[in-house]
Formats: C-alpha cells, structure tokens, sequence
C-alpha cells in the first residue's frame, strides 16, 4: 500500500509521540512503584522500631529473652492495612511466633538475610500469603550490647501500591491513546499545510502541455526547501520552452526547404511520364518514384501543420466548396494502393468556411489512413452530407478494424497501431493528429466508429458558411497539400 507524503509525515510524527509517550509512561511507572515501595519499607521499620522502643520502656530491656517473648505476644493474627508484626525470630534466627497468615517462606529467614541483620541493617522482600496476597515485609534487628538478640518481621499488604500505579497506568494509556489520536491530528494538519505548495507544483506540472510552456510557479514566500523545488522547476521549464521552440522553428524551417525540390521532382517526373516513347521498364521507376515523391509531399504538408499548430497559428477562414475538394481527393488518392478500391459515395454540394489546403489536408489524411490499413480487395468509401447547420464528411473502409484498447489512442501524435490481423504496417503516426487538428481549428469534430472485423468509419463534422464568419478578417497559413 502506498501512502501520500501527508499520511506518512502523520503517521511517523503519531508513531514517535506514541513511542516517547510510552517510554515515558513505563518510566514513571517503574520509578512511581518504587518511590511507593520505599516509603513502605519506611513505615516498616518505624513500626518495628517503635515496638522495640516500647517494649524497652516498659522495663524488658534487661533481659532479651524476654523482650523476644514479648514482642512475639504482640504479633498479629491478621493483616490490616496498617504495618503489623507478623513475626519474631530469636538471635539465631529460629522463628519464634508468626501469623497465620504467612507462608512458608516468610516463616524463615535466610542465611544471608541473618549476615546483614547482624550488622545492624534492614532487609525487605516481598512474598505472597496464603490468601493470594502480595505483601511487603521488612526485617527488622534488635541490637543489645553489639549482639542481636531478636529479629521482628513487620507487613503491610502491597495491594494498595499495586493498585494505585495500575489505576494511574490505566490512565495514563487512556491520556496516551488520546494524546496520540491528537498528535496524528495535527501532523497530519501541519503536513497539509507544509506540503501545500507542493501540492501546487504538482498540479501545474499536471496542467501543463507540451504546446504550453510558459506557465511558471514564481515562488517568494514559503519554505526554503519549496521555493528552491519551485526555482528549480520554473528553470526546467525555461530550458523545455527553448527546446520546443527550436524543435517547432527546425520542423518549419525543414518543412519550408522540403516543398521547393519535392515540388520541382514531382512536375519533372510527371514531364517525363508524358512521353509515349518511354520505355515500359523505365516508365514504371518512374510511376514509382512520382508515388513516393508525392507521398513525401504529403508527409511534409502534415509536418508544416503539425508545427503550425505547435505555435498556435491560425487557419484563414474563405468559403470552401467541400464537394470539389473530395473529388479532388478521390482522383489524388484513387491510385495511392494497389488493390484497394477508393469509391465516391453520397455527396452533397456543401460550402464552409476555412482554410482550402488544410480542409483538403484533412480528407486526403483519412483516406490514406484507410487505404493504408485495408487489405487488398477491400474497398475505402468517400462520403460527404450537408445539413442547415454542419457538414459531415466520411470515410468508411472495409479493413479488420480497430482493436477497443486502440480506439483512445489513435488520435495521439506519434501513435502507430501495432500490425495484426491483416492490417498492413506503416505510417508516421501524425496523420490522425493532423486532421483532429485542423477539425479543431475549423469549429468542428472528428469522430471514429469501428468494430473488429467489420471495418472502420471516420466521421468529420464542420459547422456551414454563417455571415459571422464570412466577414472575419483572414488569417493566412500556407500549407500544401
């Protein structure tokens, strides 16, 4: 799964306030509970060490057998939740009385234990009653003469310290969860608000087109970081405009320079064709050299269009007659294949305005196209249809067709269909792009309906001649056809 930089900058930021939450949580957990402990081992030891004082001062002190027997009477039956005796030891160690309460290993203490009560320390442990409770139990030594004479074990339960560090645990978690839910919140705000001119970056080089370089960002308040993506972006955008531009200046430049020699080759082959001596070898290099030469010529027309409406330039608007510029096309294009039959079918007289060599342009392309992909003995069908309002040309062949997944696409400059089912290969991939083109920029539409095995069907549709139009003032391209 793929997360936006927003979601991965609130996440990281929820993720490293959970964990520093967390840590924290567990610390003071840990130091609360023992900080809790210490002080009861504290009322421990002042218990027992106010037992020992009273029982002195009631005159025992002479004798410390006495004072153990004494101490011993004292020791509780039960556990409150004050600190209790809950048992005596003499010197050696040996248990004198204990509670009922006490486990086995609270009726005893340990050899090491004994080491450190001589010496006039303290010792606490924990252990478990028989009831399932955790108490805490303090070792307390009673010292007469240099010489111990007694230990008294006092408890108190340990529940109540348990209780308090899990109830503020609890709490704790329930204000973390919280705290983190709040954390993911703002990140996820402070990102959107941080990256939103990123956000604006992104969109513009979305928008921009290759026909439409000079759109910039221009960034001078923000984050250092996004204005220098933005400064960077804006001089890759100087540097594609410049390119572009010398592309559409060298494509004008070499479609400008192709015309004249094309132009002078096709008038000295068609001369040549002219002579009835010719011999039928050479007469027919010669036909194919016209073909190809005339094929080159309109390869360079579709070249001047293409750059033309890289650098927006205009179609001039004059009243075209539509009929005589298929009848044109038809006895241009009719020998263009071998094998494939190009018919005249439908035809109303229809005027537009427009440009003349473009509009032919267009017919001549989609006839090619068709020619080009239907196999021999096929046949292309020239149409054209007039209305009060529109003008609709169409050519319609009986090829293989065009593949669903194609259909998008075909209409794309540089798209070549992959060859397949009968369809023959070849082409620049910038016809359709031309002639969706100067449909645009005439007010009109290119249409195509195809189904494979049955053939395809381009449909143009150009809005008629209108007195708003006839008097616009003309633009002019020359283009040859």
């Amino acid at each position: 799964m793929t997360f936006s930089l927003r979601a991965r900058f609130a996440i990281s930021f929820a993720v490293a306030f959970f964990l520093t939450l967390a840590l924290l949580f567990v610390t003071l957990h840990v130091s609360l509970r023992n900080i809790l402990i210490k002080d009861l081992d504290g009322e421990l030891d002042l218990h027992a060490q106010e037992l020992v004082a009273d029982t002195r001062r009631a005159g025992l002190a002479p004798d410390p057998q006495r004072l153990v027997f004494a101490l011993a009477a004292n020791a509780s039956e039960r556990l409150t939740g004050a600190p209790v005796v809950t048992a005596v030891f003499d010197g050696d160690g040996a248990l004198v009385r204990a509670s009922r309460f006490l486990p086995d290993e609270g009726r005893e203490i340990r050899p090491g234990d004994l080491h450190a009560l001589r010496e006039g320390e303290d010792w606490h442990r924990t252990i478990k009653s028989v009831q399932g409770r955790t108490v805490r139990t303090g070792l307390h030594p009673v010292i007469d003469h240099a010489r111990l004479i007694g230990v008294v074990q006092t408890a108190a339960p340990l529940g109540p310290v348990t209780a308090a560090t899990d109830r503020l645990q609890n709490l704790l978690w329930i204000e973390g969860a919280a705290a983190a839910l709040i954390a993911t919140l703002a990140g996820y705000l402070i990102a959107r608000s941080g990256l939103k001119l990123l956000h604006g970056v992104s969109d513009l080089a979305a928008d921009i087109e290759a026909n439409d370089l000079t759109r910039r960002l221009h960034l001078e308040r923000g984050p250092l970081e996004v204005r220098r993506l933005a400064e960077t972006f804006d001089a890759m955008l100087d540097r594609l405009e410049q390119s572009f531009a010398l592309q559409r200046s060298f494509a004008l430049d070499v479609a400008h320079e192709l015309r004249t020699p094309l132009t002078a080759l096709r008038g000295n082959l068609d001369v040549l064709l002219l002579d009835p001596s010719l011999d039928p070898e050479i007469r027919t290099e010669i036909e194919r050299l016209a073909s190809e030469t005339a094929r080159l010529s309109r390869l360079t027309s579709n070249l001047l269009a293409l750059a033309q409406a890289e650098v927006g330039r205009r179609a001039e608007r004059r009243p075209v007659d539509l009929d005589v510029l298929c009848l044109e096309v038809y006895q241009q294009a009719r020998g263009l294949r071998r094998g494939v039959r190009l018919r005249l079918g439908h035809e109303d007289q229809v005027t537009v305005l427009g440009d003349q060599d473009l509009l032919k342009q267009l017919i001549l392309n989609l006839v090619e196209n068709a020619m080009k992909f239907t196999p021999a003995g096929g046949t292309v069908t020239l149409s054209l249809y007039g209305d009060s309002s529109s003008a609709r040309i169409a050519v319609e062949d009986t090829g293989p067709g065009i593949r669903p997944e194609e259909l998008p696409h075909i209409f794309e400059r540089f798209y070549r269909a992959p060859a397949g089912g009968g369809r023959v290969a070849g082409g620049t991939g910038i016809g359709l792009s031309v002639a969706r083109w100067i449909a645009t920029e005439h007010g009109g539409e290119i249409e195509v309906e195809s189904e494979a095995g049955r053939g395809s069907a381009f449909t143009v549709r150009l809005p008629r001649e209108s007195p708003a139009l006839r008097v616009a003032a003309p633009q002019p391209v020359a283009v040859a056809s």
